[in-house]
């Protein structure tokens, strides 16, 4: 066989395995984001949505192009905000709070029991100091996500 024709057979392979990686992408994301995003619309090119009786912000972040990374999130008007990481097919979940206290800012990744995964004092404290607004923000999540 010659050189120029395994060059061709080599690329052949490279494209198809490049195309079958798009699909696999495309259909997974698709799958793990569609029942999100039918509960947060898409307005104005965002997933987002405000809930005025609830006073809280939600939105949909799905993955970029060939990442399987997306994420929910629930937003209240102080500056708290619950993300939530849905795995690959959205079985499994991380979750993390951004909380603005005057001029800090915490970012920390909690369990689903609302408490921090690094077991940190001063990060426990934070979400004992905030509870209520967590479980808010958690309990609205699961509401209108799952």
């Amino acid at each position: 066989m010659s050189r120029k024709k395994k060059l061709s057979i080599i690329f052949l392979i490279i494209i198809i395995l490049f195309g079958l990686y798009n699909l696999f992408w495309f259909v997974s994301t698709r799958y793990t984001y569609r029942d999100y995003v039918k509960a947060v619309p898409k307005e104005s090119g965002a997933h987002i949505q405000f809930d005025e009786k609830k006073q809280l912000t939600y939105n949909v972040k799905t993955p970029d192009y060939l990442y399987f990374t997306g994420n929910l999130g629930v937003s209240n008007k102080e500056g708290m905000v619950l993300l939530i990481w849905p795995s690959l097919f959205g079985k499994d979940f991380e979750y993390g709070l951004r909380i603005e206290n005057k001029s800090e800012v915490h970012e920390i990744y909690i369990d689903e029991n609302l408490k921090p995964v690094s077991h940190e004092p001063t990060q426990e404290k934070i979400i004992e100091d905030n509870y209520e607004e967590v479980k808010r923000l958690y309990d609205s999540a699961q509401e209108k996500f799952f």
